[in-house]
């Protein structure tokens, strides 16, 4: 009888066992609340007789035979109401040991909540009628589907926030994201730009080299003497070499930073990378760029940007990122 020793019941039951007599009151009445609270809840009946001689030792033989077949989750044991002598068959120690015995938690619904028995002491729960004992034993189905349906709403709101929340990640990186288009486009006005300061650049110089060849000339024109025609000749060979170094040496110079710059703007190119073997790879139904193995599953279609062209692919294994 000690408390410590009672076992609970199981919150959803996957079959209910009634240990009593199947012409009594108390097995209709046991079915019918069954049937209200818990329609599809199956039920097996271990039919005894509840009263007389030879009643207890038939009962503790059929708690018995119900513990070994294991076929229910929870035993409601019953019978109606009746005298001291109709109830006593539950008084018997067999039935109370049996009670203990039973590896399945029971429930002694015998008589009316006036009558105590040694039954409803030795099992792990009483119940003052069979009414009561079939509402502690079955779920209520309407109140399940109450509270489905407020976890249901809860789910979608959830859903909804989340949603919510992914979208306006989802804008806010759309906004901070720079399109290659228009970092190419800036890219090749600033090659443009500088292309035509080195231009403008290597014009002016050549303009005031010939204007200082045309001084020197001018000069050795006003200063023609015999003896100094051949130095000055000279002279404007030298120069005219020196000159011509100077702007083959500044073409060079001017060829080698344009490369540069065309290397460089080569190397930010997406296109640049993706003639190195590299492709941008995308959702097939969503278009979203994949970043991660960790937003793919296997079985799943992905669109392949190539430097020529595009391949439509499915994913078979994936490996985690590292």
């Amino acid at each position: 009888f000690d408390e410590a020793l009672k076992r609970p019941l199981p919150p959803f039951p996957r079959r209910v066992g009634v240990v009593t007599s199947p012409s009594g009151a108390a097995i209709r009445d046991v079915l019918t609340v069954l049937r209200r609270r818990f329609p599809s809840l199956p039920v097996i009946i271990y039919p005894v007789p509840v009263q007389g001689e030879g009643a207890a030792p038939e009962i503790a033989r059929m708690l018995q035979v119900a513990g070994e077949r294991a076929e229910c989750d929870v035993l409601i044991l019953t019978r109606g109401g009746g005298s001291l002598e109709d109830l006593w068959p539950f008084n018997e120690e067999v039935v109370a040991r049996a009670i203990r015995a039973c590896p399945i938690p029971v429930v002694s619904a015998v008589g009316h909540e006036i009558d105590l028995t040694i039954a409803d002491l030795a099992a792990d729960l009483r119940a003052a009628t069979p009414s009561a004992a079939a509402e502690l034993v079955s779920p209520d189905r309407a109140a399940l589907a109450q509270t489905l349906a407020a976890l249901r709403r809860r789910l979608l709101r959830a859903e909804q926030q989340q949603l919510l929340h992914k979208r306006h990640a989802l804008e806010r990186l759309r906004q901070r994201l720079v399109h290659p288009g228009h970092k190419l486009r800036e890219l090749s006005q600033r090659l443009d730009g500088l292309s035509l300061r080195l231009l403008q650049a290597m014009h002016h110089d050549l303009e005031r080299r010939r204007a200082r060849l045309q001084q020197i000339h001018s000069r050795l024109l006003r200063h023609s003497p015999q003896q100094r025609l051949g130095e000055y000749r000279a002279l404007n060979r030298q120069l005219r070499r020196r000159l011509e170094q100077a702007m083959q040496q500044r073409l060079e110079h001017s060829r080698a930073r344009l490369r540069e710059l065309a290397r460089a703007l080569d190397t930010v190119s997406p296109l640049a990378t993706l003639e190195r073997g590299y492709a941008i790879v995308t959702d097939a139904d969503s278009g979203r760029v994949v970043h991660s193995s960790a937003e793919l599953v296997t079985g799943q279609a992905v669109d392949a940007r190539l430097a020529r062209g595009a391949a439509r692919c499915r994913v078979e294994r994936l490996e985690p990122p590292e």
